[in-house]
């Protein structure tokens, strides 16, 4: 798939980054993160322009989101349930509206470069939250700016190793993943006990 996807940059250019990253932003399973660090690499030697790169990069990033959120706003929870399961999302789905109720605007910003396998959920969960469209819109565009600027420089640094980069950031993605649901979990089980177990004020 690697040599595929290289081939392909390599063939279409920034068109065909604009296209992967808009289908994986609204869910569908692609290495989008991978992609950005093939294209880093391409421009480190001279076969893609770097404006251009990071220009169509985000603009995809930012359609994909849109959909997403539109689907989840214009659509029925049915129907965003539904999706979710056709992309193997749903367990997804379920871990960002956790997040999206928790952290709001901060979730929408970490979950376009740090905690990206959140993305797609969180567009649909913010659209069927009815979460302010503009922003949605500016935590998301400046969130995906971040995640393709670190991809695309990443790849430019380490153009000659890439694949192996790509592998050590998609381990530590996860692990970030697990690690915040599983301080959430903590803090919510936290929050309940003392609630739980304060006293009744009497009136």
């Amino acid at each position: 798939m690697s040599d595929a996807a290289m081939t392909f940059l390599s063939n279409y250019g920034a068109f065909a980054l604009f296209g992967i990253l808009a289908l994986g932003s609204l869910g569908v399973p692609l290495p989008s993160s991978l992609v950005l660090l093939m294209a880093g690499s391409l421009v480190a030697r001279g076969q893609l322009d770097l404006v251009s790169i990071f220009a169509w990069g985000i603009a995809g990033a930012v359609l994909g989101d849109q959909a997403g959120y539109l689907i989840g706003r214009l659509g029925s929870e049915g129907l965003a349930e539904r999706l979710a399961e056709r992309l193997h999302m749903a367990a997804t789905l379920d871990r960002a509206r956790t997040a999206t109720i928790q952290w709001g605007a901060i979730s929408v910003f970490l979950s376009r470069w740090l905690f990206s396998p959140l993305g797609p959920g969180i567009n649909i969960v913010a659209g069927m939250m009815a979460y302010p469209w503009s922003r949605f819109t500016v935590w998301g565009v400046f969130g995906e700016a971040v995640w393709v600027f670190q991809y695309v420089g990443l790849g430019i640094l380490f153009s000659r190793s890439i694949l192996g980069v790509a592998d050590i950031l998609g381990d530590l993605t996860w692990f970030l993943v697990f690690a915040v649901f599983a301080v959430l979990f903590g803090v919510k089980i936290l929050y309940e006990r003392r609630i739980g177990s304060a006293p009744l004020q009497s009136h």
